[in-house]
């Protein structure tokens, strides 16, 4: 699934450098915290601080097929626009995107009706999509953004897959987290991870976890880690972005990578992810804002039950 590319050894000493603008639930969610950041270097801006470069839109695949959700950047919580009165673009081409970079360009995606659904669960507006190929999340109006291929540590050999883990542990062991006491001293497990290349910077995404394994009330934490450094550098990774959240293993709130990009003329980095709570979840943006630092540029409305 992932494109082969040329990969050396991961020789991996992360530093820490942790800046976040992370949202929170509380007692269950923290993240790393960063001073506010100039965003007028980060493309033109709006009531939701949606990247306007990116197109007035995004789609989602709801399923692997042309099944298609419309996101709307613009609605919020309050504004959640009616299946009814939803502005949906006539004439809507996208290139789709996964973690293995574009799957598919110039797809149409053409609006459909939705059978009615539950009074008090909210979905984006539906369509379907031409050229839908296994593997796409993501979309994005034509010509828009750029996709940037992503390496799963899976595909790895086993020594760089090991040096990788290794050093992702060790980072995140050194982290400033607010761990519940339970959860002191447990092992960390790299649920997954994925290396990435743009112009200027080499990345890491990872997702940790550690459990407490108690058959009557099973608890989980997850960490979601963004770090980087100078592409071709043998330097230090430095830790750009960080979240933590912790509960019932059931009720984990999970970041789910997506596709990470490249945004407009200027090529502004951006990983796209969709944050699952147990019944639905926010789609969002974390966008480079400067050398090592990264932060949530733009959230959108909740949808689910």
């Amino acid at each position: 699934m992932f494109l082969p590319r040329a990969r050396t050894s991961v020789q991996l000493s992360l530093i820490l450098v942790v800046i976040s603008c992370g949202e929170r639930k509380a007692g269950v969610s923290d993240s790393g915290q960063s001073s506010p950041a100039d965003v007028s270097s980060t493309g033109p801006v709006n009531a939701t601080n949606w990247d306007l470069d990116a197109g007035p839109v995004m789609v989602m695949s709801l399923a692997e097929g042309e099944s298609v959700g419309i996101v709307l950047p613009q609605a919020t919580d309050s504004t959640f626009p009616s299946r009814e009165s939803a502005a949906v673009p006539a004439g809507l081409t996208a290139d789709l995107f996964g973690r293995a970079g574009k799957i598919a360009s110039s797809a149409v995606v053409s609006p459909v009706t939705r059978a009615a659904g539950p009074e008090d669960c909210q979905s984006w507006p539906a369509a379907r999509t031409t050229r839908a190929q296994p593997g796409w999340r993501v979309g994005f109006p034509a010509g828009r953004v750029t996709a940037v291929p992503l390496d799963s540590i899976d595909g790895m050999t086993s020594v760089d897959s090991a040096m990788l883990t290794t050093a992702i542990v060790r980072t995140v062991s050194s982290l400033p987290l607010a761990s519940d006491s339970e959860f002191r001293g447990l092992p960390f497990r790299v649920r997954s991870a994925y290396t990435f290349r743009t112009d200027s910077i080499a990345g890491v995404i990872a997702d940790v976890v550690r459990s407490v394994n108690e058959e009557a009330n099973p608890r989980l934490e997850h960490l979601f880690v963004v770090s980087e450094r100078p592409v071709n550098s043998t330097g230090n990774y430095k830790v750009g972005f960080f979240s933590r959240t912790a509960g019932a293993e059931e009720e984990a709130e999970i970041t789910e990578l997506l596709a990470v990009i490249l945004i407009g003329p200027s090529r502004r980095p951006a990983i796209v992810v969709n944050v699952e709570y147990d019944e639905g979840g926010k789609l969002g943006l974390l966008q480079r804002t400067a050398p090592g630092q990264w932060r949530f540029r733009w959230r959108s409305a909740y949808t689910g039950c």
